[in-house]
């Protein structure tokens, strides 16, 4: 299952370490598995993901050396919290939105490598996968509960007043009441189905353990815990049990409920995961898994969905409000839907910004602002465009970029001393916000770019 590893720490977009050969030996036409490694500029760089994962070399074969395994750990080379950005963005009324939308373009927000065998980190690694598995695994199993439980078909024998249902046991009626002068009883046999299989017994319990480590992070009036709820709720007529391995041998996922397999393949790996009981610095026993699940975060995404929320929970409500989220600005005039647009030309059809501020009372955009997960201190003639393409279809005085940072503030320009600069365009004023965990500060920020 699991080996000794190398480790290899190292920050999201980042320059890699030439003089480590294992990186030469990576397969780079792979981004997916191998956490977006690339090369760019004749040097090999990190990419926009977290996480913990194996190295694959060219055949698709894990790396190793002496028999040890190579394993990359990727943090965030801004400080962001990962965990904390996915309570955020997991509880916000527009996460199912957010989830649609990459759906639609092919990607996802995290992945967990449910198919591959468990790494064996050290005691001081910082890892939080179990989160993510429990989130990973309470999503899917909401979808599974809202397609319908397993329902399993079993022979159940009854003694019926006065009624029959399915058949008549014939010797066992004889037996039971004919030979006591009960003639108006029939002893039936007949077809029941069930919820309570050992399919959903797995789950229930993978559940219950996945509600312990989400109950630690999330209140139970978050959307998250609502659809732990639910959950149980479906699962209401199942009895909770002790899970075995062998119980995992005997459960079916074929036919009509073919969708049972990988949530019983991600409760296989959650139930593998192994925890031992170390001291603390402060000489308290602490239990940990030192055993994880591979996975990667896609931070870009991620730091996009929770720049919107907090922007959303942080400005003035009474004045203004985000304009829907993943909304088309079409270029072409008197165009409301794609099916609308001139087809055959060299334009692209319509914009999506990633943060559009209005005014309540007119409704009139006031403010675009993009979200870059990357330094806020390097020019880019793409992002450049992308924002004044934004600024021309809204017809805004404001716009900016939003970028992440150890804490919030709004950027104080060099030449302005203030945190506008103006533009050669209609008046228009450019702001760059800067983001961090410690989120308190960003209602002043905005104070500073908002009338």
């Amino acid at each position: 299952m699991t080996r000794n590893v190398i480790i290899h720490q190292v920050n999201d977009w980042s320059v890699l370490n030439s003089k480590d050969e294992v990186w030469t030996k990576i397969d780079l036409s792979t981004p997916d598995v191998n956490f977006g490694i690339h090369r760019f500029q004749g040097k090999l760089w990190s990419s926009g993901y977290v996480g913990v994962g194996r190295l694959y070399d060219k055949n698709g074969r894990h790396l190793q050396s002496g028999g040890k395994e190579h394993i990359i750990v990727v943090t965030s080379q801004y400080g962001m919290d990962p965990w904390q950005m996915l309570e955020t963005v997991m509880t916000d009324d527009e996460y199912d939105d957010y989830i649609a939308e990459m759906d639609a373009d092919g990607k996802s927000l995290f992945h967990v490598f449910y198919d591959q065998p468990l790494i064996k980190l050290s005691q001081d690694t910082e890892q939080n996968g179990e989160l993510l598995y429990a989130l990973n695994f309470s999503a899917s199993c909401y979808n599974l509960c809202r397609k319908g439980v397993k329902k399993t078909m079993f022979h159940q024998e009854e003694n019926y007043a006065s009624k029959v249902r399915g058949k008549i046991e014939i010797k066992k009626n004889i037996r039971m009441n004919t030979c006591k002068g009960r003639n108006d009883r029939f002893y039936c046999k007949y077809i029941d189905f069930t919820e309570d299989n050992v399919e959903n017994r797995i789950l229930k319990a993978t559940l219950l353990k996945c509600k312990d480590i989400i109950g630690r992070r999330f209140t139970p009036t978050s959307e998250v815990s609502k659809r732990m709820a639910y959950c149980q709720n479906a699962f209401r007529r199942v009895k909770t049990v002790q899970i075995k391995t062998s119980d995992f041998n005997g459960a079916d996922a074929s036919g009509l409920y073919m969708y049972y397999k990988p949530l019983l393949q991600q409760a296989r790996c959650i139930y593998e995961q192994k925890y031992y009981t170390f001291k603390s610095e402060d000489g308290q026993s602490i239990t940990k898994s030192v055993f994880t699940i591979p996975y990667m975060i896609n931070m870009e995404s991620l730091f996009e969905f929770y720049a919107r929320i907090v922007l959303k929970r942080s400005i003035n409500t009474d004045k203004y409000s985000l304009d829907r989220y993943s909304k088309r600005l079409y270029i072409q005039k008197n165009v409301k839907d794609i099916s609308e647009v001139e087809r055959g030309i060299h334009l692209m059809p319509y914009c999506i910004p990633d943060i559009i501020i209005c005014e309540n009372e007119s409704r009139k955009p006031i403010a675009v602002i993009d979200a870059k997960y990357k330094p806020n201190t390097l020019s880019s003639r793409s992002d450049t465009h992308q924002l004044l393409s934004y600024v021309l279809l809204t017809d805004v005085k404001r716009c900016g970029f939003v970028f992440p940072g150890e804490y919030c503030r709004a950027k104080i320009m060099d030449t302005t001393e203030t945190s506008s600069l103006p533009l050669a365009v209609n008046s228009l004023n450019y702001y760059e916000l800067i983001l961090g965990n410690d989120i308190d500060n960003v209602s002043e920020a905005l104070k500073q770019i908002l009338p």
